[in-house]
Parts: structure tokens; sequence; C-alpha cells
């Protein structure tokens, strides 16, 4: 079994130009919890995930402190004014790069060895570079109730 075999399609996407706003949208909008990245021409650029938003070290100093501490430092006022600088600022500002892919042919033991090794929750997969789905633990977890399924 490749990766095309579990993988999630079609793919909704950013460009490097949309606002944090607008991915926040599409991800409330079709329950997800990433978005990977595309300029112009449709080539992956990055990824996006709902971690990005919020008590970025980009836009506030300390953050990985107050994040930490959230309880006792941060007022209610600190968390509006912070939501709204973020929701107003490029994706390309706040995005992951480079992005680790796996190839449409690769097997699902390769890709879930990627996953489990670099802890990551979500992959994209690519054919000649071109971006074509994505692999979620999700995808993973329905692999494993099919096999018992049919077990």
């Amino acid at each position: 079994m490749n990766a095309r075999d579990i993988m999630s399609r079609p793919v909704v996407t950013v460009t490097e130009e949309s606002t944090v706003a607008e991915a926040a949208s599409l991800m409330l909008k079709y329950g997800t919890s990433c978005l990977p990245v595309v300029d112009g021409s449709g080539k992956l650029t990055g990824i996006i995930t709902h971690s990005d938003f919020g008590f970025h070290r980009k836009f506030l100093p300390m953050s990985d402190y107050l994040y930490t501490l959230m309880g006792s430092f941060v007022r209610p006022e600190t968390l509006e004014r912070v939501s709204r600088e973020v929701s107003s600022r490029r994706i390309k500002e706040v995005m992951s790069r480079p992005v680790a892919t796996v190839d449409e042919e690769d097997s699902v033991a390769k890709v879930a060895d990627i996953m489990i090794s670099k802890g990551f929750k979500r992959i994209p997969v690519t054919r000649s570079r071109e971006l074509v789905g994505i692999i979620t633990r999700h995808d993973l977890v329905k692999l494993m109730i099919q096999d018992l399924a049919e077990g």
C-alpha cells in the first residue's frame, strides 16, 4: 500500500499572501488543523498549522514563557490584542518551511516511519514535487481500523 492509497484529497491550501484570519476561517470551515501553503504556480512552499496562531514569538516577545504561564501572566486584553495583530499577518510570516513531504509512491510504512520519527502530525504528499494530497494521523488511524475490520 502506498501513500496515494490513504492520503486525503483534494487538499485545501492557502497562498503566502493570505492572512492568518483567512487561513483560520478555512481551517474552521473544513475542519482541519493545517493548510499547505502554495505560491502562485501551485508549488508547495510551506505549511501552517493551528499552533502557528496565537502567542507566536514573532509577534509577542517572550511568548514561549507567557504561553507556559498563561494562567498567571496573560490578561484577556493581551489575548485580544495579540489576536487582532496576528489575524492580519501574512501567512509567509508565520508558516513553517521547508516542508517535509512524501511521494505518492512511498509505502505507508515509510510514511508512518517519517511521521513517527519526526513527530509529524501530518505530511503533504507530492507527485513530481506537485502537491496531490496530505496524510494525517487520522488517515493512519482509519487504516488501522480498516485492517481490524478486515482481519
